[in-house]
């Protein structure tokens, strides 16, 4: 079961390549001399910069808006764009490959939206990149481009995070799995930058671990650690325990460990543990990877 995609970065950049007529001074390679009237600022101009999106929900498409800074040009400016990601794939992407800025207008809208690519990243970077500015001037020399504003991320989530408010006490963990396999857990402090609780039972035994009442606020990773492995696939679930809730103190989370190498080879970050504390409560957001 993949809950989160943990913070998809969508990253633009302008690589300006001009097609000027027979004008030979352009916004890269030579600059030319640049006065007020002729120099043509292009960029982001919207407010959605760092939006937070569902993948595979109906309605989670972004739009952004690319601006020019002066009137209307006489020609259509096309915009090419280009997509990657950190994970090696850009399944679930949808953008347009191609917008236009048509003659006689001064902006266009770019929408970006995702789907379910079926991959369990946990934090997974999309670069959405303007490959080419392409403005025909035809035999007009008066016109230079630069870049302005040139930068929109988006974070991408497969579930949101999940938020419990309750009194100052310890989270317990309890950590099941399927099948004969031996995993061992353990809690990562991110702040310490090593363990501080690790739970190493036997064979098919439950694991336990607890984030004490006097751990500092922080993010904490909850960590399986293969010991043995019988399967190339393991179904697991966590419970977390808080000290005390009006309608629940257990929340499960489930997911399905693959390919895991044994012998503590492949440790793996599953879970992301974010601890406020306010007086007597404490916030605890979880955010599975």
């Amino acid at each position: 079961m993949k809950n989160i995609k943990y913070l998809a970065l969508l990253l633009f950049s302008i690589t300006l390549l001009v097609s000027c007529g027979q004008d030979d001074a352009d916004s890269v390679t030579n600059p030319g001399t640049l006065n007020p009237t002729s120099e043509i600022n292009i960029g982001f101009t919207d407010d959605n910069d760092g939006q937070l999106v569902l993948e595979g929900e109906e309605d989670n498409a972004t739009t952004f808006t690319i601006s020019l800074s002066t009137n209307p040009l006489p020609v259509a400016t096309v915009i090419t764009l280009g997509v990657s990601s950190s994970d090696g794939t850009t399944d679930g992407t949808s953008f347009p490959e191609t917008v236009t800025i048509p003659a006689g207008d001064t902006s266009v809208d770019v929408v970006v939206s995702f789907t379910d690519d079926g991959v369990a990243e946990g934090t997974d970077v999309e670069t959405v990149t303007i490959e080419i500015l392409d403005a025909d001037f035809g035999g007009d020399f008066d016109y230079y481009l630069t870049p302005g504003d040139i930068t929109r991320t988006i974070d991408v989530t497969d579930s949101l995070p999940f938020s419990v408010v309750t009194e100052v006490g310890p989270l317990n963990m309890t950590f099941y799995w399927a099948g004969f396999s031996d995993l061992d857990a353990g809690l990562f402090s991110v702040a310490q930058g090593g363990f501080i609780d690790i739970s190493q039972n036997f064979d098919q035994d439950p694991e336990n671990l607890t984030l004490p009442a006097a751990a500092p606020d922080g993010q904490y990773i909850f960590v399986i650690a293969p010991w043995s492995v019988a399967s190339s696939s393991i179904d697991w679930l966590v419970e977390f325990e808080v000290v005390s809730h009006p309608v629940q103190t257990v929340y499960p989370f489930t997911g399905t460990l693959s390919n895991a190498g044994g012998f503590y080879s492949d440790l793996r970050d599953t879970i992301e543990i974010t601890k406020s504390t306010n007086g007597s409560e404490v916030t605890y957001t979880i955010i599975q990877y």
